[in-house]
């Protein structure tokens, strides 16, 4: 089903996020001839302001800028395709629902995508809700739009919330080389990778794929949740 998409965005909150989600498959596309884009609206940052000071931030801030293009162009992403906003981190709904839906809605006009990535509905994480209710709004359809809408998940934060209503419905068949990759640039994320046991760990990330694979056939998948789809 993937294969027919040309140009694919992946909406998600954080930098990371959509590693975490879809890294394997971005990968898969990539390789295949598909250009994938990356909206990101908040930066991952500000929700440590409790503990880390405002010069440290800004200094961390400018690493993970730079940990991300890395991290993306390790799964196929170029560093031209790549949006990152200004919101607040883990603080999304200090702002208007309308002001992240006017931002992604630009995005999908400019590069009129064929399809949407983005967060789980009911997603621990104040933001990644956000990014899925937005994404809802701006691809909603029209005589001459119908873009479909991926839902992934984020170990570490999708299965937190109880109970979690996550039942996939849609599994991605990847490789061993697609998810290595996806774990490599996930460990680029110095801030955010993690060591075993940590959801982000490799050997989880691994071990999650192996459990999605187990799940529908394959030997390594990751797993989404249709939002929406159409047919001609």
């Amino acid at each position: 089903m993937l294969s027919k998409y040309k140009k694919i965005l992946t909406f998600f909150a954080h930098p990371d996020d959509e590693t975490l989600a879809a890294g394997a498959t971005i990968h898969k596309l990539s390789k295949n001839g598909c250009r994938v884009y990356a909206a990101i609206p908040a930066t991952g940052i500000d929700a440590r302001k409790n503990i880390i000071k405002e010069k440290k931030r800004k200094k961390k801030l400018l690493n993970l800028k730079k940990d991300t293009l890395n991290a993306l162009s390790l799964i196929g992403i170029k560093k031209s395709d790549i949006f990152l906003g200004n919101f607040s981190d883990n603080e999304l709904d200090k702002h208007t629902l309308l002001n992240l839906i006017h931002w992604i809605e630009k995005i999908i006009n400019k590069i009129r995508p064929d399809a949407i990535f983005t967060h789980h509905r009911f997603c621990t994480n104040i933001d990644h809700q956000y990014c899925h209710e937005a994404s809802v709004v701006a691809s909603r359809p029209s005589i001459n739009s119908h873009i479909p809408i991926f839902c992934g998940e984020i170990p570490s934060s999708t299965g937190y919330l109880k109970p979690t209503q996550w039942e996939p419905n849609f599994y991605v068949n990847i490789s061993n080389n697609d998810l290595s990759a996806k774990i490599k640039a996930m460990q680029t994320f110095e801030e955010e990778a993690r060591t075993d046991p940590h959801p982000r760990s490799p050997e989880v990330l691994r071990s999650l794929a192996k459990l999605r694979g187990s799940e529908s056939g394959f030997y390594f998948a990751e797993s989404f949740m249709i939002q929406k789809i159409f047919q001609d």
